[in-house]
């Protein structure tokens, strides 16, 4: 009986209403999403096609689950290959809402998943399938299991933390800081060390590393790619070390990730369990532990290199769960909480509407004009790419950075498809060996190269391309409108006889002088 009470109270029934509702709004969203895929998005797409256990740069999870929705949806439109995110976030509030319940009661569990899902974060990537939309669901739940862990000792929620945080790690490798902040906490609570006593530490440790085990294998397989490129995201580089505007510039960046309101309830949440930490309670104690080590991590490689807003994401679930428990025991703090929800929601809806209605003033966000007019762009390309009566036909379409590569894959597909005569696109090395998944997947190929129409979106590159082949000339520039003042600007050229120069120190004291100039 108290069972059926909690499943059906009036908090649980609120939640599931908003959650529908957003969702679903979410979903109808996709259909009507006026942006095309963003290259990182083609390029998940691509590798949703074949099956592996680790992909060039990212973990396979994020292809794993496009090729489930797209397959399952019959159709591999932008809104199939998007669907996973918002069901992913859903997923998250899932977890957070029944985390909340079991911290805080059962309508700061609400709160707290209406917290999330107007985060935003949460509004712009529940409009894109990327890495952190399936890690956060998955950091949600192990947080969850890891709670429920500290208060029952169930070996069902030690099976449950375990395959979390496997499935997590699949999805990108920031889940493994959950290690770092679950010993953090054993550090500072008792009840976390008795929890990962008697071997469920241990045992749920070997269901995430046996959930990872064949990714690993890919990695070791191909020389640890995906971990590579991982650590040179950072970006380290003894000439240019130490950098507070980059520090400032990534802690101030959680306000636009989290919202501004929730980002000063959050500075002053760890104020307040700065000036009382002998006094904090086991909650309070179990959150901060899994917000302070991403956070003091992140602003580290930020002061010492860069980093982008995003990377301390596994934070914010935490964030959410902290601040609804500092603020929802008291009349004054919930009218705040509610304050700080609504201002994220206006945030989210003002966005989705200049989305919309307003492309001119969209586009003054570059993430959102580089994913405009790619059908276009494609469709402009293909038109050039079909040689002209009397004229020889192209061996391939050379493209001097990886979002054109990307983009074409996907928007030629259904030409490909019906048998258009569209030459094989490929990637210019412009270091003589593949830094990216397009360049170790179509690197240009001198058998190739007998007449190549060649596509730059990188201006730079254009006087380096040419000396790789025998004959080149540029015959046009290109302009495709992307909405008020902004366009994609390429440059179209013919280049014969593909014979690259190599790589050496006189290729790279070229390079140098064309970026300086």
């Amino acid at each position: 009986m108290t069972a059926n009470r909690a499943a059906f109270d009036s908090a649980t029934l609120a939640f599931l209403a908003v959650l529908i509702a957003v969702t679903g709004a979410r979903i109808y969203g996709l259909f009507h999403d006026p942006i095309g895929l963003y290259f990182d998005e083609a390029q998940y797409w691509m590798w949703s096609r074949t099956f592996d256990w680790g992909y060039f740069t990212k973990p396979p999870l994020v292809a794993w689950v496009i090729g489930l929705t797209t397959a399952a949806t019959g159709t591999d439109a932008e809104w199939a290959i998007r669907l996973g995110a918002p069901l992913a976030h859903a997923i998250a509030a899932s977890a957070l809402f029944l985390l909340g319940r079991s911290m805080f009661g059962a309508w700061a569990g609400f709160w707290t998943a209406l917290g999330w899902l107007m985060l935003p974060g949460v509004w712009f990537s529940s409009n894109i399938i990327s890495t952190d939309a399936l890690l956060l669901p998955l950091w949600a739940i192990a947080l969850l299991a890891m709670w429920r862990l500290v208060n029952t000792r169930s070996w069902s929620w030690t099976i449950v933390l375990g395959l979390a945080v496997g499935l997590g790690i699949l999805a990108k490798y920031a889940m493994l800081y959950f290690f770092v902040c679950t010993a953090f906490a054993a550090w500072q609570l008792a009840p976390v060390r008795t929890a990962l006593a008697n071997g469920r530490g241990v045992v749920a440790t070997l269901l995430a590393l046996a959930v990872m085990a064949p990714n690993v294998w890919w990695n070791a397989q191909n020389g640890f790619v995906t971990a590579t490129h991982t650590a040179e995201n950072a970006r380290f580089d003894a000439r240019d070390l130490f950098n507070l505007d980059e520090l400032f510039e990534f802690i101030f960046g959680q306000a636009a990730v989290i919202g501004p309101v929730v980002f000063i309830l959050l500075v002053w949440a760890l104020l307040r369990a700065w000036r009382r930490s002998g006094g904090l309670s086991t909650e309070e104690k179990f959150l901060i532990a899994y917000i302070l080590p991403p956070f003091v991590f992140i602003s580290a490689i930020a002061f010492i290199s860069r980093a982008n807003a995003n990377w301390a994401a596994v934070a914010y679930p935490a964030v959410v769960l902290l601040v609804t428990g500092a603020l929802f025991s008291s009349k004054p703090g919930r009218r705040t909480l509610a304050t700080a929800t609504a201002v994220n929601a206006a945030i989210g809806v003002a966005f989705a509407l200049i989305i919309a209605l307003a492309p001119g003033l969209a586009n003054s966000f570059k993430g959102v004009r580089t994913a405009r007019a790619w059908e276009d762009t494609a469709r402009e390309i293909a038109l050039r790419a079909v040689a002209q009566p009397g004229e020889a036909p192209f061996t391939a379409v050379l493209v001097d950075d990886r979002a054109t590569y990307y983009e074409l894959a996907y928007y030629w597909r259904h030409a490909r498809r019906a048998g258009a005569p569209l030459p094989p696109v490929r990637m210019w090395l412009l270091h003589g060996e593949a830094r990216n998944s397009a360049e170790s997947t179509d690197p240009m190929r001198p058998e190739e190269g007998g007449r190549v129409l060649v596509v730059h979106l990188t201006p730079a590159y254009l006087p380096l391309v040419a000396t790789d082949f025998a004959t080149f000339r540029t015959i046009e520039h290109l302009s495709v409108p992307l909405g008020g003042a902004y366009s994609r600007e390429l440059e179209i050229s013919v280049g014969e006889g593909f014979t690259p120069l190599p790589r050496d120190a006189a290729f790279r004291r070229r390079l140098e002088g064309q970026y300086r100039q």
